[in-house]
């Protein structure tokens, strides 16, 4: 394959982006974004409620909050590419083991194994390993590998939505782990690699030696350090924020559209459609930090988050649903694309993964709080309209925290290296 790659001049590092957009295909874009299609049919076969089989889903979300919070330790100890190759085998059997159980509490204990796996095979290690391949273009390499998990989940829904029907939920998930496997288990033990000097390679836009016997070297503040920095605190509460608002609109949409006397399937139509644009969202968004720089491209995206709400709020006009659609959609690219590029941008190589950890549990944190204030408000008002309020307000103050994440400088880069 190597020859082939020199011949026509292709940089090994997009075969490996390549590479995450399948995993995170099959992974998140399985796990996460198809998790709704089994919870009538199996509800209705099995007894169990809606809200039970739904704590399937918390549990994942939870596991991965946790292992995000101290993934700077665990990636410190154990080798990424050991943790997925494990990951990639233990993923599609506890998946596969869904379809054999008959109390909801086994279901809740293979979710529990489901969590921990799916963390370790997608945003997580990927962000690392795009790091670790690209200097430049790094934020459209991010924004091509994550876009696998919109892409999965478009394939998926509509594919397992027809084996569910025609076939069963137990069998769908049979299908799945197989997908899974057959997808996961050749990519990660025979085509991705980490780090470029796996394969004789450098960076792209990096000055690391051909042959691989030199790293890249780490630059900025340790994890110590960087907890005293004011823009390490700013960026914790735009990652809250974020996660709490882009949450909210992703949430909202079909429910609050079909209660201000939209048909339902119009609304799912508009859903779908948010879905379409998110995917082509997260690639835009990576080429603006590309070329618009860290504060412009953040401030662009954070603020069409402001404008996604206010086209909900003002749902019962039409033209209001453009807005709705293209500010959800590259706002919602925030949660995914930006992280990583913030933290390096900021807080440079060091305590990257740690910090960047901490900063995904955050967002995590949000995402699994707003569904319970966005029903609370709805249930106590009877409408969504204060909950788009108060998520406005919070936004407008994230964009105004914003100037205190400041790029690392460069002085400070050579003073670390040195350190």
């Amino acid at each position: 394959m190597m020859r082939f790659l020199e011949k026509h001049r292709i940089f090994y590092g997009w075969v490996c982006v390549a590479c995450g957009v399948m995993i995170m295909a099959v992974t998140h874009g399985v796990v996460q974004n198809c998790f709704s299609l089994f919870i009538k049919p199996v509800t209705e076969a099995m007894g169990f409620t809606r809200q039970g089989f739904s704590v399937c889903q918390t549990i994942t979300n939870i596991l991965y909050m946790a292992i995000a919070l101290f993934s700077g330790t665990i990636f410190s100890r154990f080798k990424v590419r050991s943790l997925m190759r494990v990951s990639c085998v233990v993923l599609p059997l506890a998946y596969f083991c869904y379809s054999l159980c008959t109390q909801l509490w086994m279901f809740y204990a293979v979710s529990v194994v489901v969590g921990v796996a799916i963390s370790f095979l997608t945003f997580l290690p990927f962000t690392l390993i795009i790091a670790n391949w690209f200097e430049e273009k790094r934020g459209l390499a991010i924004g091509i590998c994550f876009m696998g998990s919109g892409l999965g989940g478009m394939l998926f829904n509509a594919l397992a939505g027809g084996w569910v029907a025609a076939l069963g939920w137990q069998a769908a998930f049979r299908i799945l782990a197989v997908v899974m496997a057959a997808v996961m288990i050749p990519l990660v033990y025979l085509v991705l690699r980490v780090r470029p000097q796996e394969v004789g390679c450098k960076p792209l836009g990096g000055a690391g030696a051909k042959d691989g016997a030199e790293e890249t070297p780490l630059y900025g503040p340790t994890l110590s350090k960087a907890l005293r920095i004011p823009g390490f605190w700013a960026l914790i509460f735009m990652a809250l924020v974020v996660g709490m608002t882009s949450t909210m609109l992703s949430n909202t949409i079909v429910p609050h559209l079909s209660d201000i006397g939209f048909a339902a399937t119009y609304a799912s139509g508009v859903m779908s459609c948010y879905m379409g644009v998110l995917a082509v969202c997260k690639v835009m968004l990576g080429g603006m930090y590309d070329k618009l720089g860290m504060k412009k491209s953040t401030f662009l995206a954070v603020s069409a988050i402001i404008v996604g709400l206010a086209g909900l709020y003002m749902g019962a006009f039409r033209p209001a649903h453009v807005m709705i659609v293209a500010g959800a959609a590259l706002g919602c690219a925030v949660g995914t694309v930006a992280y990583p590029i913030l933290t390096q941008a900021a807080f440079g190589t060091r305590a990257y993964a740690a910090i960047y950890g901490i900063i995904s549990a955050a967002n995590s944190l949000a995402c699994s709080v707003c569904p319970i204030f966005t029903n609370a408000v709805y249930d106590g008002t009877g409408s969504y309209n204060a909950a788009l309020l108060c998520s406005i307000a919070m936004t407008v103050v994230a964009l105004l925290m914003l100037p205190i994440i400041r790029p690392l400088r460069r002085e400070a880069e050579r003073e670390t290296d040195m350190a």
